[in-house]
């Protein structure tokens, strides 16, 4: 589409994260849904394309070794041994000769031959009946797109290139791909799926980036560097403005800053009801910019602190000293604030490339949370350690995720006793527990037997009681986190728990129309995106608990 033809073309979407921004568009697509180009050679030139490839696959093979040894004294040999396997299959003489006849007889580029003869690989091992051998398919992708991101020269991310005031435009965005957003270039997404729950949206949003989602054949319409006028409010993105729509969407932008001003002038004020009730406002955060912000807008305190940026997009598991250190970097803005810190909520969707996990038929029903740390004891081990030696410097509390049964809390505070014994550490923080599905929350009082204080996450309640995945668009309208379903769950955790401390972190929490409701069921401290902490206490300070 030429750029005059879509001159003030609008398109409707659904409102995923609200706020406007204007900027120019930058197209991301994942490197093995990308078009690599393609191109023929001569039978003069296989030869040294086909060293092009043997250095590729020599520099993808020393990079599994490095990624070996770091798996196996971080974790275990077992787990190490993945990456061995996938040495072996690059090493494998078949493989080799069926790459080299391939070049010899296409005459094509080494990213074309790659692509062909890896995704043979990949079916002949899917079509295999030994599960084990099945399994084996995902290694074949996975070392597939190392390969492609070495003859492509790509040895970065590319959305850690974004340029500054762009406006991220993709058919989806994957919690490894979010990691990488930033403040400072990305000052809007649009995605063609995702819906309100997905951890696209919950980015967008305590980032404060106006997102809109569900815009159908979204790349037909936009191309690299499109200016775009975002509505997060509506769910509708404008293509190249003329110079009047323009304007004028500058001016509403001018008087959405004065009105987030006028509430940033009361948001260090306490929280009180019209009844006289103090109800603690927290912030969700993922790293230091995230406490700044938080601080910024009056937070009083971190309610829920993300530690998956650390693991994500990575080859190597983050080591005891540097969660240590990251982490005490990020919270030196809070200073005596308290942070509730929660271990790696890893799985489903958020998937740990340097494990490499099996193959599950439905990862949402699988191996995630805390069955993820059980299974990986080294795992939680690193964590568990760095967060208790950074209780020593501040204040701050442990949360375990995704909790179905009372004894994976059992098995949690035996680790983390076991480890501060070990450490010498006799004062322990606070350990509690997330309660995130139906399960939890109808047995929310045998948890709360071995857990300090609950969390309710009411994203992951609301897709486990709705049937409803947060990350799929095509059920999208039945992830309602404010239906009565999910409202008769909070009453039952209220009514059972007793006296233990409960906060909601979940985006019910920032919601206009939920706060009355949660305040009158008896909750009493919310952890919302930091930007919305202002909003929130002055709707507090508004509402009435009698």
């Amino acid at each position: 589409m030429k750029v005059k033809e879509k001159q003030n073309m609008v398109l409707s979407g659904y409102a995923m994260s609200s706020g406007l921004a204007k900027g120019k568009a930058f197209l991301y697509q994942d490197i093995l849904q990308r078009d690599h180009e393609l191109y023929d050679i001569t039978k003069h030139e296989v030869d040294d394309e086909y060293i092009r490839i043997e250095q590729a696959i020599k520099v993808v093979i020393h990079d599994l070794g490095l990624t070996a040894d770091r798996i196996e004294e971080e974790l275990d040999k077992d787990s190490a041994d993945i990456f061995h396997v996938q040495k072996a299959v690059l090493c494998d003489p078949s493989l080799l000769n069926e790459i080299k006849k391939e070049l010899c007889t296409e005459l094509v580029n080494g990213e074309q031959i790659i692509k062909r003869v890896f995704h043979r690989w990949e079916r002949k091992f899917r079509e295999m009946e030994d599960e084990k051998f099945r399994q084996r398919a995902d290694d074949i992708v996975d070392i597939s797109s190392r390969l492609l991101r070495e003859l492509s020269g790509i040895h970065a991310h590319i959305l850690e290139d974004v340029p500054d005031g762009s406006i991220l435009v993709a058919k989806r965005l994957l919690p490894s791909d979010t990691v990488f957003l930033s403040r400072k270039t990305t000052v809007g997404t649009v995605v063609e799926f995702g819906g309100t729950g997905s951890h696209a949206a919950l980015l967008t949003r305590e980032m404060g980036i106006p997102a809109v989602s569900r815009i159908p054949n979204l790349l037909k319409y936009v191309s690299q560097g499109d200016v775009l006028l975002i509505d997060g409010f509506s769910g509708s993105v404008i293509v190249n403005p003329d110079e009047k729509t323009e304007n004028d969407f500058k001016n509403r932008i001018k008087q959405l800053d004065i009105s987030r001003k006028k509430q940033l002038e009361h948001c260090f004020e306490t929280a009180k009801t019209l009844d006289g009730l103090t109800i603690q406002v927290f912030a969700n955060v993922g790293c230091r910019e995230d406490v700044q912000h938080a601080i910024k807008n009056g937070a009083d305190g971190v309610g829920l602190y993300r530690i998956e940026q650390f693991y994500l997009s990575r080859k190597n598991p983050p080591s005891e000293d540097e969660l240590f250190e990251e982490i005490r970097q990020s919270l030196l803005p809070l200073e005596d604030k308290p942070a509730t810190i929660r271990l790696l909520d890893a799985g489903a969707d958020k998937e740990i490339s340097f494990l490499n996990m099996p193959f599950e038929q439905n990862p949402f029903l699988g191996r995630r949370g805390v069955r993820l740390l059980l299974e990986y004891p080294d795992l939680a081990i690193s964590q568990m350690r760095a967060l208790l030696r950074l209780s020593k410097e501040f204040n701050i509390e442990v949360l375990v995720p995704m909790i179905t049964l009372s004894k994976e809390m059992y098995e949690m505070r035996k680790l983390m006793v076991i480890e501060a014994n070990d450490m010498g550490i006799d004062k322990l923080p606070l350990l509690g527990a997330m309660i995130e599905t139906p399960a939890a929350a109808l047995c929310a009082k045998e948890i709360s037997e071995h857990a300090d204080f609950l969390s309710i996450g009411t994203n992951d309640l609301t897709q486990y009681t709705m049937v409803a995945g947060r990350e799929n668009p095509l059920v999208s309208d039945y992830f309602i986190d404010e239906h009565p379903a999910v409202q008769k769950m909070l009453h039952i955790v209220m009514r059972d728990i007793g006296k233990t401390p409960i906060s909601v972190c979940g985006e019910l929490a920032g919601k206009v129309n939920a706060i009355s409701m949660l305040l009158e069921i008896g909750v009493r401290t919310l952890s919302v995106a930091p930007l919305l902490v202002p909003k929130v206490k002055e709707i507090i300070k508004q509402t009435s608990t009698m």
